[in-house]
């Protein structure tokens, strides 16, 4: 087996393992130690993998932090306090849609209020709010791993027949106008349903997600009445409420700075 068809399993086996230890590889790929040793050394230099006594994992770029997130079904922590916050917006008796990604993650350990009934379309979402013993149901669609959600036409249809108290989303990204982005059509029409069908909508996002670009993003217009909870006032002005280093604001109240 040449190292190009060892490198292609061993990256294929770090998708679904966060590490994997040399006897393991050794086992796998059945090669010599010394093989497996040379190819651990040569995607190291290559930047694929990142070495611990023993054995390998990925390396901890910021997608593969996030993927390590959504398949163990756990927050990780970092936003932590946006969640929190972002969990005390709720009352009691509502209906809400929590949409996928990390941030939005991070809100539902936090969550204490009775009786709400929650839609979302992030598969580790409907399992966390599992184990809060919380009333949830998953929109039909197509699975998306990057995400871990699920997307798509009848996605979208099926969300057009809900009206939510409050829907909490996370994002590709903002741009400097502010606008949300988002990495496909299916995704964009979700959070302008969202925005649409909610009384109030939160976009729950860190501070590396400003100043991005992407093709699909939601109007600014529309974008307005959506509050923006994060970890950072990338856009100086007076709208900002903030406490335990959280910030928040309409982005319509940003605009006019």
């Amino acid at each position: 087996m040449k190292y190009t068809e060892r490198k292609e399993i061993i990256l294929s086996l770090l998708n679904f393992h966060e590490s994997i230890s040399v006897p393991q590889l050794t086992e796998t790929l059945k090669s010599s130690p010394a093989t497996v040793r040379r190819d651990i050394v040569q995607l190291e230099k290559e930047g694929e993998i990142e070495r611990y006594w023993g054995g390998i994992r990925r390396k901890q770029t910021p997608e593969n932090r996030r993927r390590n997130t959504l398949q163990s079904q756990e927050p990780d922590g970092r936003y932590a306090g946006i969640g929190q916050f972002a969990a005390g917006q709720l009352k009691d008796n509502e209906l809400i849609f929590i949409g996928s990604g990390t941030t939005t993650l991070e809100m539902i350990p936090f969550i204490q209020n009775n009786n709400i009934h929650v839609i979302t379309n992030g598969i580790p979402q409907l399992e966390a709010l599992h184990r809060k013993n919380i009333q949830a149901l998953l929109l039909c669609g197509f699975f998306k791993e990057y995400s871990r959600s699920v997307v798509g036409k009848e996605t979208v249809d099926m969300l057009r027949g809900y009206h939510f108290d409050r829907a909490f989303l996370g994002a590709n990204g903002i741009n400097d106008r502010l606008c949300l982005l988002s990495a496909d059509e299916y995704e964009d029409g979700i959070k302008q349903l969202c925005i649409l069908q909610s009384r109030k909508t939160y976009l729950m996002i860190g501070r590396e997600k400003f100043h991005r670009t992407a093709y699909y993003s939601v109007p600014e217009e529309l974008a307005k009445e959506v509050t923006v909870i994060t970890d950072y006032p990338e856009y100086p002005s007076d709208a900002w409420i903030h406490g335990n280093g959280v910030y928040a604001a309409r982005i319509g109240d940003l605009l006019k700075k």
